[in-house]
């Protein structure tokens, strides 16, 4: 019996490893003073050979482009390592620039909803930006759409019907306010994306200035042993 129930669990097991994609984990470095420069690492195992990665990506916020000389990527190849290792080699790197960048200052977390947490819609965030500021007219939202791109000549090969993009619209008390990002191509970095889900919510006020929020989204892509998850940052500013 003992041998049966063990023989049942490595099965499990190895049945779910044999589907599980690579799950990128993400860590919000922060933004600068005047709130122009915001920062974010992701890191995991990539699947297949279990190699550590880490980046880390440095966004100017009010022209929506990374800073000169990122974003700073680290991979062993198919060395297996600690995640720890990638990481603080990552971070090795990127110290010089968020020193300059005076990159010191960690925002609030209004949302988070990791690719583990069931929701009954993973494109959707309601969120008041205050606990006690909870009266209708004060909630906002996010919502992502989901947009059908005509397969590149890189994804036809993986029998996809369509490459995905996304637009982000806000509201603010339930009524529309703005749409704030919308894909007009695919970008080829994005390796092929099968669909999208709202990550996180981070504000950062300015002092004397505005608002601004980073919305990270989660990327799901064709991977090795099945989806791989990573995070695609974008600025709004709340006026």
């Amino acid at each position: 019996m003992i041998r049966v129930f063990l023989g049942l669990i490595l099965s499990i097991i190895i049945s779910t490893s044999a589907f599980a994609g690579d799950t990128a984990e993400r860590n919000i470095i922060g933004f600068s003073p005047d709130g122009v420069w915001f920062a974010f690492e992701e890191y995991g195992s990539s699947d297949g050979t279990g190699a550590p990665y880490a980046n880390i990506y440095i966004i100017n916020i009010n022209k929506d482009t990374w800073a000169k000389g990122t974003p700073i990527r680290v991979t062993f190849g198919e060395e297996v390592a600690p995640i720890s290792r990638a990481r603080n080699a990552a971070m090795e790197r990127a110290k010089p620039i968020l020193d300059e960048l005076k990159i010191t200052e960690p925002g609030v977390l209004l949302v988070s909803k990791p690719v583990t947490e069931i929701s009954a819609n993973p494109r959707r965030v309601d969120f008041y930006r205050h606990m006690n500021l909870r009266t209708p007219d004060k909630k906002l939202s996010y919502v992502l759409k989901e947009i059908d791109f005509p397969l590149s000549e890189r994804c036809k090969s993986f029998g996809l019907e369509k490459e995905k993009g996304f637009s982000l619209s806000i509201t603010r008390g339930g009524a529309p306010l703005a749409e704030v990002y919308k894909d007009k191509t695919v970008p080829a970095t994005r390796f092929c994306p099968l669909r999208y889900s709202i990550s996180d919510v981070i504000e950062f006020n300015v002092p004397s200035g505005p608002t601004q929020h980073i919305i990270l989204v989660h990327r799901f892509s064709r991977g090795f042993e099945g989806p791989d998850s990573r995070f695609i940052a974008v600025p709004v500013t709340i006026k």
